[in-house]
């Protein structure tokens, strides 16, 4: 199975280093080099993202996987490029976009700065039938559970509930909503599962794959740090005060209001993957796979400590 992989940011530095770890052939398709990927000896192609540019690309590959995100505008228009390549193409027909994170079987409106905009290439893609896709849902990943001098992914601020650097944990209303913590090197390791058994079965695809490494709810992981380091303390968040942000934000036309619309999944279970919705590890298409644990997950990233 040869993958292209979409986009050279963090995400998917972090889900070319598991591909790269298996039997498939991977490819990098963006429009810089990134010296960031050098230590895996990638295959980069450069690519301007055109129709022409993408189905030259991708005539040797079974698959592509994006992790592109960008304006409305960009967004858009490289999907729609990559599913229109890939409908001419010769071989790559099957497809993950960008999606991530939401539980979108249940909440397809969130986050609400970019449901309408992803919705839109939803759409194309739901209008063909040439292409094989799916949109990988897996809560959060894990790796924001760590300090941000070992979590390999952005900065996302008050977006997540823990803040690292002060040791205050939000918790949204009475925390008994549940979240999905997912790791990239889980992720990516299903990712390949779900594409291998589809490609060499030709069995098709579910618009959402639901992925869950471990369901807490946020009192629960509140509980979990501070058992491994009692400085943690709890910061409770009003719905009101949220809203009130949010308010604030678009009446400032302030791109920063995003953060707070991201806070709102957390007085829901838009970042909940329940059991039976989800692949069960194990078994059927994940056969031979296994999901970390946050407390493996922690213990794990304390092993690396001063690596």
């Amino acid at each position: 199975m040869k993958i292209a992989l979409a986009g050279a940011g963090e995400v998917g530095l972090c889900l070319a280093t598991e591909f790269f770890k298996s039997e498939d052939e991977v490819v990098v398709l963006t429009s810089t080099v990134k010296p960031s990927f050098e230590h895996l000896n990638a295959e980069n192609r450069l690519t301007d993202y055109s129709v022409d540019d993408l189905r030259e690309k991708l005539d040797d590959c079974d698959a592509i996987v994006s992790t592109l995100s960008g304006p409305d505008e960009f967004y858009i228009s490289t999907h729609s490029n990559i599913l229109e390549a890939c409908t001419q193409s010769r071989k790559c027909k099957h497809f993950i976009p960008s999606e991530w994170n939401i539980n979108l079987a249940d909440f397809p409106d969130q986050p609400m700065f970019s449901a309408a905009t992803h919705e839109v290439v939803r759409n194309k893609l739901r209008s063909q039938n040439s292409v094989k896709w799916t949109m990988i849902c897996h809560g959060w990943f894990m790796e924001y559970v760590l300090p941000k001098e070992k979590n390999p992914l952005r900065e996302i601020g008050l977006a997540w509930a823990m803040n690292h650097s002060t040791k205050v944990f939000d918790m949204y209303a009475d925390g008994l909503q549940k979240v999905t913590l997912t790791s990239t090197a889980d992720t990516a390791r299903a990712v390949l599962a779900v594409l291998r058994n589809s490609i060499n079965s030709g069995a098709g695809l579910s618009p959402t794959t639901l992925l869950a490494g471990q369901t807490l709810t946020y009192q629960e992981l509140f509980q979990l740090v501070k058992a491994r380091d009692p400085a943690w303390k709890s910061n409770p968040v009003a719905f009101s005060e949220v809203i009130g942000d949010i308010f604030e934000g678009l009446n400032a036309k302030d791109p920063g209001v995003a953060i707070h619309q991201m806070r709102i999944l957390g007085f829901t279970n838009a970042n909940h993957n329940p059991r039976g919705k989800a692949l069960e590890w194990g078994t059927g298409v994940l056969q031979g796979l296994r999901a970390t644990t946050v407390e493996e997950f922690l213990d794990l990233a304390e092993a690396r400590k001063g690596k």
